[in-house]
């Protein structure tokens, strides 16, 4: 191995921890309610996504979206948004509905 080789994944690994350090910092700042509902939604984003290809898979999917509420989290993020309409940290972490 090249010696800067060694100097560049080491320099590349820093700077990875340092981000997600950061927005990990960033998150927990946030209202314990803004990241549940963010959670929530990414959880019924992932949940939509998935593909039925049994019964059972089926009624795995209906249990966790009915789990998750995800009927509503579309209201509850605007809702959300309107309680925070000041809140430039708090509009941006939360979900647009193309996302």
């Amino acid at each position: 191995m090249r010696p800067i080789l060694p100097a560049v994944l080491l320099t590349s690994t820093a700077f990875m921890v340092f981000f997600v350090s950061a927005a990990q910092s960033a998150n927990d700042q946030l209202p314990a309610e803004v990241r549940d509902l963010v959670s929530r939604r990414e959880q019924c984003h992932h949940w939509a996504g998935e593909e039925p290809y049994d019964k059972a898979r089926a009624r795995q999917i209906e249990t966790a979206i009915k789990r998750l509420r995800c009927e509503d989290v579309e209201t509850e993020v605007e809702a959300m948004r309107q309680k925070y309409s000041t809140n430039a940290v708090i509009q941006a972490a939360l979900p647009t509905e193309m996302e």
